[in-house]
């Protein structure tokens, strides 16, 4: 049995797929805007996807679009008119549209769920170069490139004035290889005894 402060449990968080995001970033897709890009992928539904908070965004940003790629289910009526939605996207094609954004997003509300989630939207970003702006989840404190604020205008005005993440350091320290390694070094081992 563990005991607390024991080194038997090893939280490891969700991680990037080098070989889809560790390239260039392709040729501009035709259906992303023109100028600033505020963006999100993924799941455009739930009691955890931040709407509110997405609208003040949208409205304290009038020189940006904001740009979201997922499949959209419950959207609210009164979303501004510089919210554009680019439906469903494959994997593959996301680079492209991530790399040019200014800033990446995670609306989410903050609760116990949402503080139990890795969400792999922000080493995606991180690894095009791209700040993120979020909420103070427990999983995103300490990440190099994440700006963490319980209003996500606050974090959007400061990741779109400060520096952009250096995205192959993200891509080494937030990939697959990266995380196993720390796994297997919490288990005394290393993988090249695994995979040697």
């Amino acid at each position: 049995a563990a005991q607390a402060g024991s080194a038997d449990v090893v939280l490891v968080p969700n991680a990037v797929n080098e070989s889809v995001f560790g390239g260039e970033p392709g040729l501009r897709h035709p259906d992303l805007p023109d100028g600033p890009l505020i963006g999100y992928h993924g799941s455009l539904y739930g009691d955890w996807f931040d709407w509110d908070g997405l609208r003040a965004v949208a409205r304290a940003n009038p020189d940006a679009t904001v740009i979201l790629i997922g499949e959209a289910r419950g959207v609210p009526k009164d979303v501004p008119g510089n919210v554009v939605f680019l439906g469903l996207k494959a994997q593959g094609y996301l680079p492209a549209y991530l790399n040019r954004l200014d800033v990446g997003l995670v609306p989410f509300t903050v609760t116990p769920t949402t503080h139990a989630v890795s969400p792999l939207k922000v080493f995606e970003y991180l690894a095009c170069g791209v700040p993120v702006a979020a909420p103070p989840l427990r999983a995103l404190e300490g990440v190099d490139g994440v700006i963490l604020d319980a209003d996500l205008v606050t974090a959007v005005a400061a990741a779109r004035s400060g520096p952009r993440p250096d995205a192959q350091a993200a891509l080494r320290d937030h990939s697959w290889g990266a995380r196993l390694t720390d796994l297997f070094g919490a288990a005394g081992a290393t993988l090249a005894d695994v995979t040697g």
